[in-house]
């Protein structure tokens, strides 16, 4: 299975946008701008596709409302705690790991030259672009719904008046070159989410495995439950117990794969904060993505009556019965409690006496699988907050 890469970041970046209003299309409009900035810039292919990734994922580190929402005034500052955050969790999946420094210095002022290195560290060119591309967007945002085209003189300015101080001259001289153009306005002008998609032209080395994919839905995880109500590892548990239990009840691989993924993704309706228990739209934006549409139709089960799910397919059994044993280990229950909770489950006809046997017969190692997800998700956890003290405490110095 090949799966589009630049498709979906950009449906999981109009994903995450849905935590509020004002963030809508953010993560897709920076990208267009970023990709348009770095190839006036003369960049090189390779350079012009990793800012184009980088500019999809550059706010994943806003793991709450308003470490994504303080970002939005205009004239910003280099202390964003969710620049280097972001950075780290892209750290963490080797198929972003070259990403990952764009991102920690995306909101890194050029300051006449200062802003080249920080702390020793060179900070990446693709940095300094996705920066400018962050603040045009900002910007234009405040004025989305007047017409751009009367005010793209007034707002050209605007941003050129950052040239040194916030912007490297070049990239200036690069959105001079872009602003001149009817097109750019006319597309940028837009609400419509696919007008940039089709602006971004097709790149090379697109496609990326179903594994590849696994991986990023493990991050998309990890920032579901930031907005939750349920535990802090909550929706990895569930994904792991899932594909474990998948594995062991004898589907194919690709099968297991997709149950593992439909447990990171099953509490995705946290991240729209309008309808939170409603998450149909959210999987219609996903839509796009290659096979996605077996994993929502699994995940929209849970919530469906007893009658619907004993008629679904063995993957969203699997998938209800991760939800249900994950819930009962975050109550501290032991071993034989999980399986109490699981009899009863059998008994009020909530799962088959099949999946209950594939579970008591794997309970040892389900309890096991639950335990080393949460120590190794709460050690991120753990030292984001660490993060997030020093920086502050560097704040207030």
């Amino acid at each position: 299975m090949d799966i589009n890469l630049i498709q979906t970041l950009a449906c999981i970046s109009k994903t995450i946008d849905m935590i509020n209003p004002k963030l809508n299309m953010h993560h897709v409009r920076t990208a267009f701008i970023a990709w348009h900035l770095a190839k006036e810039a003369s960049f090189s292919p390779a350079s012009c596709r990793q800012t184009l990734l980088a500019a999809l994922l550059h706010d994943i580190g806003g793991l709450n409302e308003q470490s994504r929402l303080a970002p939005l005034s205009y004239y910003d500052n280099d202390h964003n705690n969710h620049a280097l955050i972001g950075g780290l969790l892209l750290a963490h999946i080797p198929l972003f790991k070259p990403l990952s420094d764009f991102v920690r210095y995306h909101h890194t002022c050029w300051d006449y030259g200062t802003g080249s290195v920080i702390d020793g560290e060179q900070v990446p060119e693709e940095s300094h672009i996705i920066y400018l591309a962050d603040r045009i967007d900002v910007l234009l945002a405040q004025y989305r719904h007047q017409d751009l085209f009367a005010l793209r003189d007034m707002l050209t300015k605007k941003i050129q008046e950052g040239v040194n101080v916030l912007y490297k001259p070049e990239f200036i001289q690069a959105f001079t070159k872009i602003a001149a153009r009817d097109g750019f306005w006319s597309v940028i002008q837009s609400s419509n989410y696919l007008d940039y998609i089709r602006e971004i032209p097709r790149i090379h080395n697109n496609t990326i495995s179903l594994h590849n994919f696994r991986d990023i839905m493990n991050l998309l995880a990890f920032i579901i439950d930031q907005f939750s109500a349920d535990d802090d590892c909550h929706s990895l548990a569930v994904g792991r117990l899932a594909g474990y239990l998948a594995k062991e009840s004898g589907i194919t691989p690709t099968q297991c794969l997709k149950t593992e993924i439909a447990g990171f993704l099953h509490n995705i309706g946290s991240l729209d904060r309008s309808s939170p228990h409603s998450p149909r739209h959210i999987w219609e934006i996903l839509q796009p993505i290659e096979g996605m549409s077996d994993i929502a139709e699994w995940c929209m089960l849970q919530s469906s009556s007893k009658e619907e799910r004993a008629s679904g397919p063995a993957e969203q059994e699997i998938l209800y019965v991760s939800h249900r044993t994950a819930l009962a280990l975050e109550k501290k229950l032991s071993t034989h409690g999980l399986i109490a909770d699981l009899k009863l489950a059998v008994r009020q006809n909530e799962i088959s006496p099949a999946i209950f046997h594939l579970t008591n017969d794997h309970a040892a190692m389900l309890m096991q699988i639950y335990q080393v997800t949460t120590r190794e998700r709460r050690a991120l956890v753990q030292h984001i907050d660490k993060l997030n003290h020093a920086l502050n405490r560097e704040k207030h110095e």
